[in-house]
């Protein structure tokens, strides 16, 4: 179920909260930034680091930070849960060809193929 639900998204936030919090040494998410390579982040490589988390933040979970506070309370969190509970609910019901209540990993393969033929829809569509 897991991992539906992160398949759900392009990114996860909890890997990208993982990747942000390693101690001491860049990331590879900061790496990302290091436009000059020298191992650290100056102000514009910062500035851009901190947009970039900015917008993941909105792509992800900016639909639920209903105060527009830039992080999510636990009344958001809890709203997150229940429309991601939903999407995984949708899901099953929608590739669950044998009704068990669960995706074996022939209909796993199904809702991701599915997943793929629809992102390639919107990118051929953005085009």
């Amino acid at each position: 179920m897991g991992l539906l639900a992160i398949s759900l998204f392009n990114l996860s936030p909890r890997l990208l909260a993982q990747e942000c919090q390693e101690d001491g040494k860049m990331n590879r998410w900061e790496k990302r930034f290091d436009v000059n390579q020298d191992g650290k982040l100056d102000a514009q490589e910062t500035a851009a680091k901190e947009a970039a988390r900015k917008d993941a933040f909105q792509r992800l979970q900016g639909q639920y930070d209903k105060d527009g506070d830039g992080k999510l309370s636990e009344s958001e969190k809890a709203e997150r849960r229940a429309a991601m509970e939903q999407k995984r609910a949708e899901m099953v019901a929608k590739f669950d060809k044998d009704g068990d209540g669960r995706l074996n990993p022939e209909e796993r393969q199904a809702a991701k193929a599915a997943r793929k033929a629809k992102k390639q829809a919107q990118e051929t569509s953005r085009e």
